[in-house]
């Protein structure tokens, strides 16, 4: 019996988020004999594009690509491919992925909006016919990778009609709409079980086998005819390992709890209109996915690594005695408040007197109350304070100075602004950032997750930032987001060390066992920059 990849747990990043005009999710029975799938590929090609993108290739299947290039095998893999460690304990300790272009926004093969691999498909009837009778087109044809010839029947876009819907997002092809015109068009539908197959070819051939897409088809075959039963056995592991159930939904949210093989399950939101943005996500402990029953919550850790990092700041605030005053913590875009109650769970009163946390959506924080223990920890702990406000009405609202200790800045624009989709362009403008700097304890750090569509927005930003900091700061570098530590220091004052910041992070219990922050840095760059110096100098 197969084992099922957790390929769930580490889907790519979209280049660019398309809105869909779909209808509300649906739960998924565990069988899923009810769920139809529709779909028929346009070539548009967006599948081919990305930051990031990985199209993994075998021994096998190089030699069909070099046989359709009509390359040697040795003088493909050099030119067209890359070595890359694997992402997964069960794979082979290294792969072949075709190398992408050099800004690395698509394959190489990609042509316009077409795979020059296969670009014959493209063709009318007539010069299809008579171009397909060439055998290096026909080569061509038959060297489609099967990672390739099986989208979007991949295990990952399977589990849930949220993952379905995640899919559709960066694919025209896969229609999830309630428009009964759609309806009625000529898209061919899909049960689970009509695609399983190509499933469970993507599957293998992930795992590290050395087949082609046709040997592998041939192998299933033969293996259902000497085991009838194979195929549902593995459709029956599938979803018993991966699946999601919806707590709530409405119009505008949705609320789901997530059940992964091998990983904790998980309660997270997500806006509507944005599926691929996760709101806020905190781990459960039930693991019971069919419960009806309201789950207890883990707040030992973090599920966001986003989440981690914005926690870093805590080693390298100046020591504290007895004698000063506890830390006060703001948390703009609070969400269901996963990272302020993370925070009180684990310091203590007189090291941490309060969080406020700051965020506007009257409906986000009804949910937060509802579904996240954020009622429960109101009436429990005072020292947390919930303002359903801007995080710029409640910096200007703030007339002392020197107020905060650290002030973390986790907003999300709801659209990209110039390449920026996180924070708001208005929480990068000179006011806002010299208000956070004035209501900040000398040496107090600001704290800001940045998501940008781009290098250039990303070195726009940084310009922001280096403006109102003039004596630099950290960032730390996700696959996703990057995350900017900023002091409140004189510009003249001794810059950051990588180092010694790195240190007290292994230094420190609460980030250590608790946050992780010490294995996140350890897998992610962390770097100083200045706004007078843009060039990054990596941790040592």
């Amino acid at each position: 019996m197969l084992v099922i990849r957790d390929v769930l747990l580490r889907r790519p990043r979209p280049a660019r988020w398309q809105p869909l005009q779909a209808r509300r999710l649906q739960n998924w029975s565990a069988d899923r004999e009810e769920v139809r799938l529709r779909f028929r590929c346009t070539q548009c090609g967006k599948c081919c594009t990305g930051t990031g993108g990985r199209v993994r290739v075998n021994a096998r299947e190089l030699e069909e690509l070099a046989m359709a290039r009509q390359l040697s095998v040795d003088t493909f893999t050099r030119i067209y491919t890359r070595q890359e460690k694997a992402d997964a304990p069960d794979q082979p300790q290294t792969r072949w992925t075709l190398k992408q272009t050099p800004d690395d926004k698509q394959c190489v093969f990609l042509e316009g909006s077409k795979c020059s691999v296969y670009q014959g498909l493209a063709m009318e009837r007539d010069t299809l016919d008579e171009f397909l009778a060439t055998e290096s087109v026909a080569l061509f044809l038959v060297a489609r990778p099967t990672q390739c010839r099986t989208f979007p029947w991949w295990p990952q876009h399977l589990a849930s009609d949220y993952d379905w819907h995640l899919a559709a997002a960066n694919c025209e092809g896969i229609r999830v709409s309630d428009d009964l015109r759609d309806e009625a068009d000529d898209v061919p539908t899909f049960s689970v079980d009509d695609v399983l197959p190509e499933t469970i070819l993507h599957d293998v051939h992930r795992s590290g086998e050395n087949f082609t897409y046709d040997e592998l088809s041939e192998m299933l075959r033969d293996l259902s005819e000497v085991e009838p039963d194979f195929v549902a056995q593995y459709k029956a592991e599938l979803f018993a390992n991966a699946s999601r159930r919806i707590v709530y939904r409405d119009d505008q949210v949705t609320v789901l709890d997530s059940f992964f093989a091998g990983a904790s399950p998980v309660r997270s939101f997500v806006f509507n209109d944005r599926l691929h943005l996760t709101q806020s996500e905190l781990a459960l402990q039930s693991s019971n996915s069919s419960t009806e029953l309201e789950p207890t919550f883990d707040r030992s850790t973090l599920a966001l690594d986003v989440h981690r990092a914005l926690c870093m700041p805590l080693a390298w605030l100046s020591q504290r005695d007895q004698s000063m005053p506890p830390l006060r913590v703001a948390v703009l875009g609070a969400g269901a408040c996963t990272l302020p109650l993370f925070l009180l769970e684990h310091l203590q009163p007189h090291d941490l007197g309060q969080v406020d946390a700051v965020e506007p959506s009257a409906e986000v924080n009804i949910i937060a109350q509802r579904f996240f223990g954020v009622q429960t920890a109101l009436q429990c702990d005072k020292r947390l304070v919930v303002h359903e406000q801007t995080g710029e009405t409640f910096l200007a609202e703030q007339a002392e100075t020197s107020a905060f200790d650290l002030v973390v800045v986790d907003v999300e624009a709801g659209e990209s602004h110039e390449g920026v989709r996180a924070p708001p362009l208005a929480m990068l403008e000179a006011d806002f950032l010299s208000t956070a700097k004035r209501l900040l304890v000398p040496h107090g750090i600001l704290a800001l997750n940045v998501i940008t569509e781009s290098e250039q927005a990303l070195e726009s930003v940084e310009t922001r930032l280096g403006n109102a900091f003039p004596s630099g700061s950290l960032r730390l570098s996700l696959p996703s987001n990057t995350v900017f530590f900023l002091v409140n220091a004189e510009e003249d004052a001794t810059p950051l060390d990588v180092g010694e910041c790195v240190r007290r992070l292994k230094a420190s219990a609460f980030l250590g066992q608790h946050a992780e922050t010490p294995a996140l840095v350890e897998s992610c760059r962390l770097t100083k920059w200045s706004v007078e110096s843009p060039s990054r100098v990596a941790r040592d």
